[in-house]
């Protein structure tokens, strides 16, 4: 009787799982970054995790993908895939390949730095997400605003949150979520702007390279230049902030402009 009891319990969990959805976890720090384990362990009760990774660090990749090479993966684990190659390389493998059915969700963290304002553009993290959104899956990229302090635990706690969340409401087409917590977070959350461009400005330094040819890319940031509004005030203020990006290339506004501008190439021979 207990052995039955038992073999009825197994099966009622073995059910449980599969009943949940696929939620698909990369990043841009690796397939060994501590951020991303620690967060798959935090959504395993909302989903079944499947994380497929790039073997190793490939920050600030944008969203570039391996066109001119041949693409290999290696399964490290249960569920566990490192790939030889970008972020969004790692997603698409995952969802044409590794995977047998489309993810409900897919999460690109926990990113060691911030990814806030025009940061947007170059990081792995957020592409990886965005990589998502095209594919129609609900997507979101997770980050700690820190290099020196990670509280991955609290913060993989509240991407399931969040996560529990998205799968329950869904998201509007084409919205990505760009989640940033500060390492003192004071567990305020903010929905923001992302920073306008006019607030940053990168520079290139020496940096006390003994090189004369030698330089480093730097950040340079005007507080001042911050609306209340946005991610980085946000972060500023000790809260997590919440961006909901949508990367829509095409500017209607110029349009119009455009079509009368270019009417002028019609009256006069090109070449």
């Amino acid at each position: 009787m207990a052995s039955s009891k038992l073999v009825g319990r197994t099966l009622r969990s073995k059910t449980m799982s599969e009943s949940l959805p696929r939620i698909l976890v990369t990043n841009d720090d690796g397939i060994e970054s501590e951020g991303i384990h620690i967060l798959a362990e935090a959504l395993s009760a909302v989903g079944r995790v499947t994380i497929a990774a790039p073997s190793e660090e490939k920050s600030a990749s944008s969203h570039s993908i391996s066109l001119f090479r041949p693409l290999s993966y290696k399964q490290v684990g249960p569920d566990r895939y490192a790939i030889h190659g970008t972020p969004v390389d790692a997603v698409i493998v995952a969802i044409s390949h590794l995977l047998e059915e489309k993810p409900a969700l897919v999460i690109s963290g926990i990113n060691k730095g911030n990814n806030l304002g025009l940061n947007v553009f170059y990081s792995g993290t957020v592409a990886a997400a965005v990589e998502g959104t095209l594919h129609g899956i609900p997507s979101m990229a997770v980050s700690i605003c820190s290099k020196n302090s990670f509280p991955f635990e609290r913060v993989a706690a509240f991407a399931a949150q969040l996560a529990a969340g998205v799968l329950k409401e869904g998201l509007p087409g084409g919205v990505t979520l760009n989640v940033n917590v500060p390492p003192n977070w004071h567990n305020g959350v903010r929905v923001t702007q992302r920073s306008p461009r006019h607030a940053r400005q990168l520079v290139i330094e020496r940096n006390g390279s003994p090189d004369e040819d030698t330089y480093w890319i730097r950040e340079h940031l005007d507080e001042s230049k911050f609306p209340s509004d946005s991610d980085h005030a946000a972060v500023r203020a000790g809260h997590a902030s919440i961006t909901p990006l949508r990367f829509d290339t095409s500017d209607e506004t110029a349009l119009d402009w455009l079509a009368e501008w270019v009417k002028s190439f019609s009256k006069s021979p090109v070449g």
